[in-house]
Formats: C-alpha cells, structure tokens, sequence
C-alpha cells in the first residue's frame, strides 16, 4: 500500500486527474474519518473541475453528504440552481410498485439534479445507490424539458402556462409553494425547483421586462435576479400519461395479471381524471416511446464517480435490487398491479454494467490490507478527534472541560490550525466562555474558506455550520471539532425550513361564505359573500350578512372593520341573533362584568406576589455554561427567550411565577430544567408536578438523561412504585439528599415535606381537579412557581394580559427535527402491512388512529388478522383513567408495537420511538386535527411517516381533498404550526381563563372577546381607553376593486380588511406600492378606494362616526369624545358666510366647493383639519 509521499494535495491532484480506460482507473483513498471524507471531496471538485457523481449506501447518509459539501464549498440554497455545483439526486422515498406517491420536493430535487448533470458546468451530484437503480426519462427527451428566461425575452404567457401545467404545475390565485404559478394580467408568478423563493415575471406585452424574487408571505418583491430557469415538477408531462392508449395498455396489464376489479377501476378512473393521483409514478414507462434508461446515460464522458463506502454500497446495491425483485413477485401472487421490474428499475448485474466505463475514486474510513481487483490503494494519515471531549471526573458524579482545553491547547503549539464548528451564534458565545475560562482565546471566522486560509496562530478558529464529525489532519496541520464531539452529545443536524404556507394558514381566519361573524352593534351573523351593488349609479362592494328569520344586512366594504370572524371554543355554531333586537347588547354587558371580575381577581393575585421576597438566585456561571452548551439541539428565538425570561425572575428579589406556552417538543422541558439546575446547584429543592403517571415517568426519563454528569439526584413518586420506595423518596425529600422530585398530586400530600424546597414546576395545571388545584394554590405562595402548558396562548391575548401575567410563549417549531414524510393514499391493507412492519423492522412503534370508539375494538382484531407479526393495544377516551393510563404506560415502556387509538392520543406525550402513524378516514378530520396528529410522531432523529387513509370507492369532498393536499405539503413543523394553533389557542384561552370565561368567549366570540378583555384591564388598571369608532361613508364615489383585477375574492375581502386597519398615510401608500407590484397597474375604483380609504383613517383618528355627502352638501357627525377645537368651529361658521352650519350637538353641514371626487375628499380632510388640527404623516402622494 502506498504511504510515502502521500499528502493530502497529492492525493487530491492524482484522484483529479484520474482517467477513463487508463491503468488504473480506480484509486481507493483509505483512512479518511469522519469529516474528512466532504472535506477531500471539496478539494477534489475544486481541482478536478469535471463532473462529479458521488454515490452513497443510502439516502441519509447522501443527505448529510450533500449538507457537509455544500457547506464547504460555501453554497446554500439561498444561491439560484446556475450559481450552484452541488447537487442531491434523491431516491424515491416510497417503496416499488406501491400506491403511494413521493414527496414533490423529492422528485423537483432529482428532476433539478437530471438537468445539472446535462447542462451544468462540472456539477458535483450526490446520490445513494437507490436512487440509481431507478430508471429515468430518456436522456433525448429531457434534454428540452425547460425554459430558460432573461429580461428582454420574447415569451407566450399563455404557452408557458401550458408547459407548466403539462409539466405538474398548479395554478393558484397566490404562489406560496414551489410547483405553484399564478397569472395575473402582466404579471406570471412561478415557484420552480432550485430557488428558495418563489420568482416573479413582469412582462411588457410579450417581452420579459423584469425577474425579480418575492416573499410568499407578504407577496412583495425583494430583488432582481437577472435569470430565470423553470424546471419540471414531474418526472413526465401529464398530457403524455393520461391519454387512452395509456389507459388501454393499463387496462390490458391489469387483466393479464387478474387484478381486482376495484383496484383496475380505480387506476383507470385516476387516468381518465387527468390529475396527478398516488402512485402514478409507477407508470413513469408508459409517458415515453422510448424505454427509460439510466442515469449513466446523463453523465458527460469525463464525469469521475466517487463511491464513499464501495463495500456498504455493494451490500445496499444487492439488497435494493433484491428488494424491487421481491416485491415484483409479491404483487404478482397477490395480484395487484404493476409494470415489469425491469422497465423501471435496474437489477444489480445491470447497474455496474452501466457504471463500470466511468472513472472511480473509492473512499474507505479503514485501511484494508486487500483492496479490490483493479484498484490502486492510498492510505492518508488522519485521526478521529473523540480524545478532545469533556471528561467525566473518576469517583464523582461531574464533568470536566479542562480535557478539551488541554488538547487544544497541544495542537496549537504544535502549529495546527484549529477550527470548531458551530451551528450557532448563542452556542459559540458558551463555547467561547467555556474556552476562554480555561485560556483558550477564540476568533470567529465570518467563512469556512476564512477558516481554512488562515495562517496558523494562538487562536481557536469558530465558523458557523454542519458537520457531522471532525477529524484531524497532520499533514495538513489541521484539525476541525464539532460542538457535538466536545460535549459529548449528538446534536441534531439543523434542517432548513421551507417556505410556510402562508395562505392556507390565513384561511383559517378569513371569512368564506357561510362563516359566523361578529358585528360589534347587531351580534352574531353569517356571511353569504361579497356583494358588488350598483346605487344611484354608485358602484361598490357590500358583504352580506344573514341574521335570524332570514333578515339581511348589506354592509359596506370600507366598514369591513365593523366584523369579527366568530370563533367559539367548541364546534357548536352560534345561535343568529335578530335584527332590532336587545339580546346583543344585555350579552356584551355580561361578558363585561364576568370579565371585570376576573381580571380583578388577577390583578389581586399579582399584586400580593409582587409585595413578597425571598433571597435571589444567584447568576449563571461557568458550570451552567457548561450545561447549557451540552443541550443537543439548537434553541428557537422563543426558546431562548423564555429561558432568558425564567433566569432573570429567578435573580429578582422577589418569587417567581410565570407561565410557559408552547406545543409539545417545542422545548419547554429544556426550560424548566435549565431552571432547575440554577435551583439545585444554589442548593434548593425542585419538585415537578405532572398530572399523569406517564408523563412522570417520561419527566424522570428526560431529567435524568440531560443531568447525566452532574451531582444531582432525580427520584419519582408514584403509584406504581411501592410503599417501601416511595417512602425512602419522602425521606430524601425531608433530609434533603432528594434534589429534584417528579410526581402527580401524590406530591401534595401532607407526608411529602421538603428541607428546601425553592422551585415548583406544574406541567399542564388545567388537568388537575378543583381539590389538587386549590393545593396547588397554597404550594406557590412559598414558593418560585413555573407552569408549563403545551396549549399555545394567542399574542392578543397575551397582550391583554400584559402586566397581570408572566407569560413566556413559545410558538416557533423546533428546526432540527426531520420533516415527517407524509402519504395521501387510499385504504389498502398492503400499505398498512408495509407500514408497520417496516417500522417494527426498525425496532419503532406506530400509531393506527380510528375514530369510532364503537368499531375500533373491530379494526384492531382485523390489524391483529393482517400483521400478526405486530402486537397491539387499545385506548380511547371511554376507557377508565387508570385504564387508559395503564395502557398508554405500557405503550412508551414499549410493551407493545401499534397503539389502536381514537384521535384523543395523550397530547403531553413525547414519544421518540412512535415514528409512524397510519390515519383512518382522514377525510373526516380537520386541518389543525390532522396537523395535531401527525405531530404526535417525528420527534427524534429518525425520519417518520404518517399514511393519510381515504376510502378508494367513493369521492371525498373538495374540501377535504384541499386538506389532505395542504398537510402533505406541510411536511415541517414550521409551516404547520400557526395552522394547528388557530383552534387550540380558543382551548388554550379557556384553560388559562377557566370555564366560566371559556363560556364568555363562545357568547361573543373570541376576538371581542379578547378586545373587551384588554379594555377591562385597561379600566382597572386606571388607563385612558382610546375610543375607535368606524365611519359610516356615502360619498357618491365608486371605490372598490374589480374582481377583474383581484379575481380572487378572499384576497379582496383582505384587502379591504388591511385598508380598514391603516393607521397612516404611509400604510395606504405601502399596499398602492404592493398592489402594482402584485397585481400591475391600478384601474381608477382601486385609484379611489385608496383615497376613500385615506381620508376614512382621518375620519378614525378625528371621531367622526359618519359623513355623507349629498347634493353637494357634506354633514359631518362627531363622537361625544371627539378632540374638536369649539373656538376654531365657532371661527369656520362664522368666517364661511353662511356656507357653514352646526344643526345639532356634535355635528357639522358645510356646502362643498370642490366638483370633482378627488377635490371633495382633500376638501373634507381640510375642515376636519381646521376644527381638530392636523393629522400626524398627512402629506400628498400620487397613488396612480
């Protein structure tokens, strides 16, 4: 084996430079650890500048590779798909032949990854073996399947809308996710494969004049990109699939094969729809003429494949092969549909014939001592950097960084340069802390390639992203760490969150016909639409409301501010109240006083807290530090905040008691426990108090876990301990040897007594009953009090109880977990088998979710029939508590693999081996309950998987199909979690509250109620309410927006909502920018409504309740309140020689000078101005 003379820059040129045909033609680098493997092949696409197919055994360790390559080679996905060189190619993440689709996003990456491998300039594409063994398109026909777009451009929108759609585009009214595309006018809005923000094309005619990136939330354009290029979201054009020679050949196949009736009218059926349905993808063959070919066939003849592991890709390569073969044979015996094997797929034998003409360097972490037939072998010196980790002191129960600084310390003076990475700012900041405690100075390095050129000196290099693990290079003097390896924890790899989806979240707050509104004088209402009336040759848009005995009531849009969308705390709808009735106004005047009374009570509450003192904790030092940096994953902003929050009452004088929100696995736990260990280590007593067993159990698991290391003692109390250890607990607990005591209400008994007890933590206090609360009540007054809730808290409301509660909330989703994978399919027996039986091959748990509590007891024997391999359980909401308990201990102590369970999982639970869930009837659940469900998996490292069941013989509705399509593109936390939140914030409300506000909030609705709320504390806090009145205008203008130019009518009822609420000249300036932009130039009623709009924000902030202008005669009605100047109106009367009148109190008729619309509205903006004085921003602007 070679060893002398190999550098690591040698190394890298001979594999460079490596050849086709030429002797050898394979090297295999050996040695390389951790990684040090991205890291040579980072030199290597740097030197070879030739393409670059770097094969993996499997799709994650290609996605870690292509994270750990991008980042050293300084890409991100920020850059456009031509700026960048590296590429992933994934596999399919379905199994073959199956009724499952993959996910969009996958198949977007590997037809972006096709076209690089074409068209790119020395693309490096990553790819594991599986993704291999699938056949794709012909490489003829891919070669024009895009479109490449520069201002100037000439280009036929309608054209181009139908090459999107025949290319697996939607057409949407907004453009929020990739495969999406919307035409408005002159404007065509796309999100195509590569970019991480949608683009928009403005055209002049047919020219191309700009190209400029967009925000799908706000929809507002952020810069100009000087290219475009559009790719397929499809692996096929739909016009080549869904045609009747496609269907006959189906037709055929599936009666050669005897399939089923139902399974051979349903693929039919989803032919002849033309829309995309699950498990298309298997007829991938029957789109071309040609047969499908390899991807080899994409390469260009100079292309240099890597293999990292050739021996793991070999093994993965005959499994894969034999998997695909096996499974061919399965749905033959069981006569169920599919295409020949070999049409789509590669077996082994075929798949080295294909690769075998390429050029190959082979990676190897070890050093054989035979390396293959025809290989050169060379052996580079490089060593793991495991023995640079904090220590564990011999004989006591703490950890140590002097080790760490140690050998840093010795690689400095050796002359290495030494670089950790980071994952972030708040991370480095400890770690710069913890180095510089021991003498270690720190310097930040803005890049990787910073890091990497600098000269060596006495310094510690940071540099901000991913690597899986470090490695050390002594020829090159260089030795790279991760936190992950320092602390000893592994840290999950931080995954980037897509685009949220922010249209389908906002719908849940829009109206739509049919919705309960609140009108703030006539009470509960339903929408029936937006109306466009025409009256007295006056055009403008009304929304009509239905209250009781079919009474209705045109409201004007510019009043849209009068409404509330009615959002209750329970699914029964409101009763209509009655037009002329006064049961509105005696409801609004209970809520008032029920309100008034409880905030009362609250600010009593605080008050007395506020007087008490106690001794503070004392700061954060060296050894929390420690802590803290060995968190394994990275905290959220809110996070942080909270912890931030939590620490600083802690170090106050007086006792603490502050609530923390946030979803389960949001991170609240690592809160409390960061509190605890500053508790403990001041030498007080923690007791945590969980209203389950199982939650107790899990609490006892995760403390005991995270303070691994630390001189802390952690015990439980519970019922399913026994009495002899239960007893030694109290006794710890009272001698003070106990530090940190878990529990349910069993803790609030009289024979559980502290030494020192200084922290309480209450998870989800709503959950006890009225005895263990009161309890609770007197525990907190002695104490530093932290209660946890995984019901989120609306912002409105935490707003009104600012100053009457500590609130912390956390409501952004954790960023590390990996999306969970989720399939629309419909009920067949296979894909439950498969499911459960790959996740039982994995040593996991499911989830089977049926929710008819009297047949689930049916569908479990029949799971039980159909995967006896499986053991399963039981539990629904109609079981007893301590049966249900039982069960669900049973479920997290892994008794059992598949917990057949109605849609009440336990919402607190955290269960990281639960990674599949298989939904029954999903059609039936709601957006936020489904999002709720699939929540309760995917929350460790593993990826996991949610099957959304629909019935196969008959249609769901549209609206369900519109939920099931959101959720499966919903794949992250982060998009989804504003969705869930809508309708559990009403919950979370009600439990903060209590019953007696939760039936409030139903009476009027949550946002009234919410606004009443805020005014309460206001009142009784001594603070001035500011009066918001809503003009009523009839000013003879048409103003509105044409349906032809915001076709959409959910977007112009949010228009009018935004102009509503502008408080400024400036807010009525920013959305005439962003409706050109949107939406091209404004027709003239959109021209008028934003000057109606303007001088309506000058009516709000003078108190004018109404103007109407008739005949040329303007009467202005003033409320009680209004800030009106009396000696200046006397003034105006007087010096208008009779133009001016006051008819009655608070009111104000002059006759208009100005005949045109434009001149009447600054004319009525000028009196306002001169009986009121000026309004604060009032300037000129042209909006036209």
């Amino acid at each position: 084996m070679e060893r002398e003379g190999n550098t690591f820059e040698a190394v890298c040129e001979r594999a460079a430079t490596l050849a086709a045909g030429s002797q050898p033609s394979r090297l295999c680098i050996q040695g390389l650890k951790g990684g040090a493997r991205s890291f040579f092949l980072r030199a290597l696409a740097r030197d070879a500048r030739r393409p670059l197919l770097v094969v993996t055994r499997d799709p994650a360790t290609a996605e870690h590779l292509f994270d750990e390559l991008s980042w050293w080679m300084g890409e991100s996905d920020t850059l456009g798909p031509t700026d960048r060189r590296v590429h992933l190619l994934p596999a399919y993440d379905v199994p073959p032949f199956e009724e499952l689709s993959p996910a969009p996003e996958g198949v977007a990456q590997r037809v972006h990854a096709l076209y690089q491998l074409l068209h790119g300039k020395a693309p490096v594409v990553v790819a594991p073996v599986e993704a291999l063994l699938r056949k794709v398109p012909p490489r003829a026909a891919s070669l024009h399947r895009w479109k490449y777009l520069v201002p100037g451009d000439d280009v036929d929108r309608d054209a181009l809308a139908q090459d999107l759609i025949r290319w697996g585009y939607r057409r949407v009214e907004l453009v929020e996710d990739r495969g999406d595309f919307a035409l408005r006018g002159a404007i065509v809005d796309v999100f195509p494969p590569g970019y991480a923000l949608p683009l928009r094309i403005q055209l002049d005619g047919d020219i191309v004049h700009t190209v400029t990136q967009f925000d799908p939330g706000s929809q507002r354009s952020l810069s100009e990109v000087h290219e475009l290029l559009v790719l397929p979201m499809l692996e096929f054009d739909r016009d080549a699939l869904f045609t009747p020679t496609v269907a006959r050949i189906v037709e055929e196949r599936a009666f050669a094969l005897d399939v089923a009736r139902e399974e051979r009218l349903r693929l039919l059926a989803g032919l002849d729809s033309g829309t995309v349905f699950p498990g298309v993808e298997r007829l991938l063959p029957l789109a071309y003429p040609e047969p499908l070919e390899s991807v080899a066939h994409y390469l260009p003849e100079n292309t240099l494949l890597c293999f990292d592991g050739p021996a793991a890709i070999e093994v993965a390569l005959e499994a894969s092969s034999n998997d695909t073969s096996n499974r061919a044979e399965a749905c033959a015996a069981a006569q169920r549909f599919f295409l020949p094997a070999e049409t789509l797929y590669l077996d082994a034998k075929q798949w080295r014939h294909e690769y075998e003409a390429f050029a190959r360097v082979e990676l190897e972490e070890l050093e054989l001592l035979v390396p293959a037939a025809g290989t050169a072998p060379v052996a580079v010196p490089c060593h793991s950097v495991r023995d640079a980790r904090v220590e564990r002191i011999p004989g006591r129960r703490e950890v140590t960084f002097a080790t760490v600084a140690a050998k840093v310390r010795e690689w400095l003076r050796n002359g290495y340069r030494v670089a950790i990475v980071v994952h972030h700012s708040a991370q480095a900041t400890r770690l710069q802390h913890l180095f510089e405690n021991h003498g270690v100075h720190v310097t930040l390095a803005s890049t990787v390639d910073e890091a990497l050129s600098k000269a060596p000196t006495s310094d510690v290099l940071f540099v901000f992203g991913q690597l899986g693990s470090g490695f050390r290079l002594p020829e090159c003097k260089l030795a790279v760490l991760t936190e992950a390896e320092i602390l000893g924890t592994e840290r999950q790899r931080r995954r980037q969150q897509r685009i949220e989806i922010g249209q389908l979240l906002r719908n849940l707050s829009e109206l739509k016909p049919g919705d309960y509104v609140v009108h703030l004088d006539y009470g509960v209402g339903r929408y029936r639409g937006l109306k466009q009336l025409s009256i007295n040759g006056v055009v403008n848009d009304y929304l009509l409301l239905e209250y009781a005995g079919e009474d209705r009531l045109y409201i004007p849009s510019d009043r849209i501010g009068v409404l509330q969308k009615y959002i209750g705390t329970d699914a029964n709808p409101p009763p209509l109240d009655k037009l002329g009735s006064t049961r509105w106004t005696r409801v609004k005047q209970k809520t008032k006083e029920s309100i008034l009374a409880m905030a009362r009570e609250l600010i009593d509450i605080y008050a007395h807290r506020e007087a008490m003192e106690r001794k503070p904790y004392p700061p954060p030092d060296a050894y929390y530090q420690q802590f803290e940096a060995a968190f394994p994953f990275e905290e959220t902003e809110d996070q942080l905040r909270a912890i931030e929050d939590v620490l600083a009452d802690m170090q106050k004088p007086k006792p603490m008691d502050r609530l923390v929100c946030g979803d389960v696995g949001f991170g609240k736990t690592e809160v409390a426990m960061r509190a605890a260990f500053l508790a403990v280590m001041a030498g007080r007593q923690v007791a945590v108090l969980v209203p389950t067993t199982v939650l107790a159990q899990q609490h006892l698991h995760t403390f005991r876990q995270r303070f691994q290391g630390y001189p802390v003692r952690i015990e439980m109390l519970s019922r399913f301990h026994s009495a002899k250890e239960n007893a030694a607990i109290i006794a710890g607990l009272a001698e003070g040897t106990v530090d940190i005591v878990i529990g349910t209400h069993r803790l609030l008994q009289k024979d559980v007594r502290f030494r020192q007890l200084g922290l309480l933590i209450i998870d989800e206090e709503h959950r006890f009953g009225v005895k263990h609360k009161e309890a609770i009540k007197q525990m907190r007054k002695l104490v530093d009090c932290l209660t946890l809730t995984a019901t989120p808290i609306p912002r409105t409301l935490q707003m009104a109880l600012l100053g009457i509660r500590d609130l912390s909330v956390i409501e952004t989703p954790p960023i590390d977990r990996l999306a969970v994978r989720t399939y629309v399919t419909r009920y067949d027996e296979q894909v439950i088998r498969e499911a459960l039986l790959r996740e039982k091959a994995r040593g996991g748990q499911a989830f089977f979710v049926h929710n008819r509590v009297e047949s689930i007891e049916i569908r479990a024997r029949r799971l039980r029939q159909l995967v006896p391999e499986c053991s399963f359980a039981v539990a629904h909401g109609q079981m007893s508590e301590r049966e249900l308990e039982r069960v669900m201990t049973d479920f997290v102590e892994r008794r059992f693999d598949v917990l057949v369970c109605s849609a009440i999982i336990e919402s607190g639970l955290d269960i990281p081996t639960a990674n599949t869930i298989i939904i029954d009837r999903a059609d039936h659940f709601g957006l936020a309950q489904l999002y709720q469900l699939r929540g309760r998996v995917g929350r460790s490292h593993e990826r996991a998987y949610a099957y959304l069941l629909i019935p196969g013989e008959e249609l769901i509705t549209r609206e369900a199909q519109m939920r099931l399509r959101a959720l499966q593109e919903l794949d992250d936390l982060g998009g989804g979690f504003r969705l869930a939140t809508t309708d559990l914030e009403i919950r979370g409300a009600g439990n903060l509250l209590g019953k007696q506000q939760s039936g409030q909030i139903a009476a009027v609705g949550f946002e009234l109620y919410q606004q009443m709320l805020a005014e309460a504390v206001q009142e009784l806090r001594g603070e001035s309410i500011e009066v918001e009145v809503e003009p009523e205008m009839q000013l003879g203008i048409s103003a509105y927006v044409p349906a032809e130019y915001v076709p959409d009518e959910n977007q112009r009822l949010i228009l009018y909502r935004r102009l509503s609420a502008a408080r400024t000249r400036r807010d009525i300036d920013e959305l005439a920018a962003e409706l050109r932009d949107r939406y091209g130039p404004m027709p003239p009623p959109v021209d008028s409504l934003l000057r109606v709009m303007d001088l309506r924000r000058v009516l709000k902030q003078h108190s004018v309740q109404s103007v109407h202008v008739r005949d040329g005669e303007v009467a202005l009605h003033f409320h009680p309140h209004a800030s009106v100047d009396v000696e200046r109106l006397i003034q105006l009367v007087r010096s208008g020689k009779g133009r001016f009148a006051i008819p009655a109190d608070f009111q104000l008729r002059f006759r208009a000078a100005a005949r045109d619309s434009d001149g009447l509205l600054e004319e009525i903006a000028e009196v306002l101005e001169t009986v009121a004085g000026p309004v604060r921003e009032r300037q000129e602007v042209a909006y036209a």
